[in-house]
């Protein structure tokens, strides 16, 4: 009976030989054999993941946005949320809101009625005339039960996480709908008490960090593209979270697109819209349906990676 040092080899250079020919038959560096160990089975369900919406196609940040981005394919889209001076989270990326609106100054020095009498979409198109920064309310309101919503948490009070929170409680996103929140380092503290049924979403920092946030209850976990790292991939999946990768920037596109799958990538972040939507129905992997915050697809393969350490390198 062969034991179970060899079964797992066989496992490993069965799973090699299908990584090279789902790549088009390209050779793994020995970073890449070694991350791909403990990386989630090839084949499973990919969520296309629309960076403000659709920003390519329509005004970034903008309810036509995520109209666009869901349209295109995307079963997640992503929001940057900034809080105006009265005390309410509004959609919106700069810190002013000068390059995406006609008006002029800082998001946390004006009025909710301030921002909402800007025009959002002018600058974009003039089809756009008159689209309206969103809340977080109503960009929440606009997407429930079409796609799931990754929030860019940019700027707030130290009590954010409790109030978004309680704006997710009562638009309904506490049925088991995913919402994953993305916080920076220097934010991560401030948000950690965001209730478990959302999910804080960190960046990659370290392998010390992944642990540590691993013990906090994250499972999911972002990696930039300017920072590509198949061990860092590797110690995500080491540590049971699923990879949400960015892929945004000089490889938005299948050179990007071909390093996340090899990652394991669960989720895919992306400008391009255009280009993953069809890279992944080519490969019959693009995931169909809105996410639910177990990382389940229906009746579709699960999202999650498995959980728990898959050995030494």
């Amino acid at each position: 009976m062969r034991s179970d040092g060899f079964g797992r080899k066989a496992a490993w250079f069965i799973a090699a030989l299908a990584a090279a020919a789902f790549t088009g038959g390209a050779a793994l560096s020995v970073s890449e054999r070694t991350a791909r160990k403990s990386m989630a089975p090839i084949g499973a369900p990919v969520v296309a993941v629309g960076h403000r919406g659709a920003m390519r196609f329509a005004p970034e940040n903008t309810l036509a946005g995520f109209d666009k981005a869901i349209e295109m394919g995307a079963r997640v889209v992503e929001i940057d949320v900034r809080m105006t001076a009265d005390g309410h989270f509004v959609v919106m990326h700069d810190a002013r809101v000068d390059r995406t609106t006609d008006g002029r100054g800082p998001v946390a020095r004006l009025t909710l009625a301030e921002i909402k009498a800007l025009d959002a979409g002018s600058w974009f198109a003039p089809e756009f005339t008159g689209e309206r920064v969103p809340t977080l309310r109503e960009a929440l309101r606009h997407v429930k039960g079409r796609a799931g919503v990754d929030i860019d948490f940019k700027a707030g009070p130290e009590d954010s996480a409790a109030r978004i929170a309680a704006i997710l409680d009562e638009e309904g996103f506490d049925d088991g709908s995913l919402v994953t929140v993305f916080v920076r380092a220097w934010h991560y503290r401030m948000m950690k008490p965001l209730p478990a049924r959302y999910a804080l979403r960190p960046h990659f920092q370290s392998r010390d960090a992944t642990r540590a946030a691993r013990a906090d209850g994250v499972d999911i976990m972002g990696l930039r593209r300017r920072n590509w790292s198949f061990r860092a991939a590797r110690a995500i999946a080491d540590n049971g979270m699923a990879l949400f990768a960015n892929v945004m920037g000089r490889d938005d596109g299948p050179k990007g697109f071909d390093a996340a799958l090899r990652a394991g990538a669960r989720f895919i972040q992306t400008d391009r819209l255009d280009l993953l939507v069809p890279y992944l129905e080519e490969r019959g992997l693009l995931a169909a349906c809105a996410p639910s915050r177990d990382l389940s697809c229906g009746a579709e393969t699960p999202l999650r990676v498995a959980s728990g350490p898959a050995g030494g390198d």
